[in-house]
């Protein structure tokens, strides 16, 4: 008889410490897999960041003093396009061998791309596309990132304050969040009963998981917006 007990209870005793080893082993995984996307979330963000730089420090090159109200074409803070000469010589370095005097335009648009839902949050993701369109070329128009805000362009004065109108622009800010929504979420996010308590708790949980990766915002000074 004390055979058998000491045999249950050896069962019970390994049945348990399985148990912690699995819930451990899937703990780990998922703080590995999360952390791993998010710096994925970050890499990609820090690129589609450096790209519209490089393209806004363009915005008005090459075009003349007198026409300088005309450059930012469309001032949207989901929405802008200027003028530029992408391909004015060779210095431009833009990869073409024709090159021109006529104004060029570069364009970014912010669009809805997707909604998630995680039952008691729903964040949407947006797309960022960019359009180049080079005189006598065919317009190219490429997505180049996602973020989870909407209002990434501000248009300042001279001195970082808000313009009354789009020809007073001297610098643009930019403001990108990215969230990674292929985190992978806790099993007691998905238990429980529907309580006030523990419906607020899970929106506390997927907020914290649902962070904002990484969080950009730069102040591009044109100089050729302030002659």
């Amino acid at each position: 008889m004390s055979s058998m007990l000491d045999i249950i209870a050896a069962m019970l005793i390994g049945g348990f410490l399985l148990l912690i080893a699995f819930t451990t082993t899937d703990t780990a995984n998922r703080t590995f897999f999360n952390y791993n996307a998010d710096a994925i979330t970050q890499l990609n963000l820090t690129n589609l960041s450096n790209t519209m730089q490089y393209d806004l420090r363009k915005m008005g090159y090459g075009i003349p003093e007198a026409l300088e109200s005309t450059i930012i074409q469309i001032g949207e803070p989901n929405h802008i396009k200027f003028l530029a000469h992408l391909n004015k010589d060779a210095d431009c370095n833009i990869g073409t061998t024709t090159f021109d005097n006529i104004a060029d335009t570069i364009e970014y648009t912010i669009v809805p791309a997707e909604s998630i839902d995680f039952g008691d949050t729903v964040i949407t993701m947006y797309s960022v596309y960019r359009k180049v369109t080079i005189a006598g070329q065919s317009p190219q128009t490429q997505e180049i990132g996602r973020i989870g805000n909407n209002d990434v362009f501000r248009y300042l004065d001279q001195i970082g304050n808000p313009v009354p109108l789009l020809a007073a622009t001297k610098m643009v800010e930019i403001t990108l969040t990215a969230f990674d929504p292929q985190i992978v979420l806790s099993p007691e996010l998905f238990v429980g009963g529907d309580t006030v308590e523990e419906q607020t708790r899970r929106k506390e949980e997927l907020r914290r998981l649902l962070r904002a990766s990484y969080w950009r915002q730069t102040r591009l000074i044109s100089r050729n917006l302030r002659r």
